[in-house]
């Protein structure tokens, strides 16, 4: 029986599942009360969970209804936006080669609920690791370094794959293999010295953790 090369692969989830871009910009529209544009959200996007986002476009601590509204906002637009192509494919196909998968977002846990359940996603994964159960968001490296932990699996045996430089360093941080996903809309930012390994789409993914690149 051939074993696989790497026994866990870690997810970053919004730009590496599914493209939470618009779907997130409007929810933050909506519970702002007015259209926000990239340029605002840049600035405070390093702040992690949604409700210190909101706040901090808000200009004051945000309501319980406000998080509310954010939320079913973006439960009824991420509804509209299919996973990546093959990713529901690589996150089968690890799983019944004995790879164990999680995810580590930035993303706190109400929200990671809603996008990774829109589509079936979290069944498919083993843990999630949001960032209101670390000290930070990545390039803080406790979200990776939690999942692997959960997963049970040696760092030198796990994979974390992203699409941001934050989420590289991170993953170089835990000692896992760092792998930037090709298809990621800021995987072109990343600098290439920051990248064990580039990955054209998901199955080329598979392919690595399994020994077959």
């Amino acid at each position: 029986m051939t074993h696989p090369q790497y026994r866990a692969v870690v997810f970053d989830q919004d730009g590496t599942l599914i493209d939470t871009f618009a779907p997130a910009l409007h929810a933050y529209s909506a519970a702002v009360g007015r259209e926000i544009t990239l340029a605002e959200l840049e600035p405070v996007a390093h702040l992690g969970a949604a409700r210190n986002l909101v706040s901090a476009l808000l200009g004051h601590e945000a309501s319980d209804t406000e998080d509310d509204i954010f939320h079913d906002a973006l439960a009824e637009a991420v509804a509209q936006v299919d996973p990546y192509p093959g990713i529901e494919e690589l996150l089968t196909t690890l799983r019944a080669a004995g790879v164990r998968t999680a995810v580590a977002t930035n993303s706190d846990s109400r929200s990671a609920a809603v996008v990774l359940g829109a589509h079936g996603l979290d069944a498919l994964l083993d843990t999630i690791v949001t960032v209101d159960m670390v000290s930070g968001p990545k390039p803080d490296p406790g979200s990776i370094q939690l999942a692997i932990e959960r997963l049970g699996v040696p760092a030198d045996r796990a994979m974390f794959v992203g699409d941001s430089h934050a989420d590289m360093i991170a993953a170089r941080a835990t000692g896992t293999l760092a792998v930037a996903a090709g298809w990621g809309h800021q995987t072109p930012g990343i600098p290439l010295e920051a990248i064990d390994v580039m990955a054209r789409d998901p199955e080329q993914v598979a392919r690595v953790a399994l020994g077959s690149r």
